[in-house]
C-alpha cells in the first residue's frame, strides 16, 4: 500500500529517536504519521507544526497539539526548554534561512535534549551526473524538488549545526542507486540492498547518500 507524501511515517526518523517518556516537537509534521508512531512507542507528548491546512487538520486527530503556519514566523506558544526532541524531517531545505529557523526553535529544547534533522544530499551521484551532462531539471519530489530553497551537503549541514551551538552525535546515510525508489522493482530493490551493504559504505559514502539523518545535541 502506497503512502502519500503527507502520510509517510518516516521509519528512518523513528529509528534514531528514543521516544519513551519524552516530549517531542515535530516541525513540518505533515499528517502526524511520524508523531503518532512516536506516541505509540512511548512518547508522553508530541506536538506538531504544519503549514498545509489539510495535513494540519489530519495531524490534530493524532497528536497532542498542532500549530498551523509557516515554521519561519508562526507564533509558537511553548515554554523555554519544554521539549526533549526537536525534529526537522526534510524541512530545513525548504526555508530561506535554516539557521534562523534552528536558532528560533532551540529555545524550546530542554537541557540534554536532541535535535533530529534529515535533508537531501545535493552531492548524490546521479544529481552530479545530471549537472555534468547538462541534464538538470526540477522534479516534484526528491533531491531536485522544485520547492527546495537551499542546497545542502554533509559538510554544509554539519557547519550549519555547529553554527547554532550543536554537535553531531549520530549521522546516518540513506543509500540509493536511483532517486525514485518506486521505479526499481524487485531486482532493483535487491541490487540496492546489496549496494547499501557493500560498495556504498566502503567506497562512496557521500556520493551514494541520497539523504542524511543527523542527531545533534548542544555542545
Amino acid at each position: 500500500m502506497s503512502v502519500g507524501y503527507y502520510g509517510e511515517p518516516r521509519a528512518d526518523i523513528q529509528a534514531v529517536v528514543q521516544p519513551l517518556g519524552k516530549s517531542i516537537l515535530d516541525f513540518g509534521c505533515a499528517e502526524g504519521a511520524l508523531g503518532s508512531a512516536l506516541k505509540s512507542a512511548g512518547a508522553t507528548r508530541v506536538v506538531g507544526v504544519e503549514l498545509e491546512p489539510a495535513a494540519a487538520q489530519r495531524a490534530r486527530e493524532r497528536l497532542d497539539e498542532v500549530v498551523e503556519g509557516d515554521v519561519t514566523k508562526v507564533d509558537l506558544p511553548f515554554e523555554d526548554g519544554e521539549f526533549d526532541y526537536l525534529i526537522f524531517a526534510d524541512v530545513l531545505e525548504h526555508v530561506p534561512a535554516p539557521e534562523l529557523v534552528l536558532r528560533r526553535a532551540l529555545r524550546y529544547l530542554a537541557p540534554g535534549g536532541r535535535v533530529v534533522v534529515s535533508v537531501p544530499n545535493m552531492r548524490f551521484y546521479l544529481v552530479l551526473l545530471r549537472l555534468i551532462f547538462d541534464r538538470w531539471e526540477y522534479t516534484d519530489s526528491g533531491v531536485r524538488d522544485r520547492t527546495h530553497l537551499r542546497i545542502i551537503t554533509r559538510r554544509s549541514l554539519e557547519r550549519l549545526l555547529r553554527g547554532e551551538g550543536l554537535t553531531v552525535e549520530r549521522l546516518e546515510r540513506n543509500y540509493r542507486l536511483i532517486e525514485d525508489q518506486s521505479q526499481i522493482g524487485r531486482l532493483g530493490a535487491l541490487v540496492t540492498r546489496i549496494a547499501r551493504r557493500t560498495i556504498a559504505p566502503l567506497l562512496f559514502r557521500d556520493l551514494m547518500a541520497y539523504q542524511y539523518i543527523v542527531v545533534a545535541r548542544r555542545v
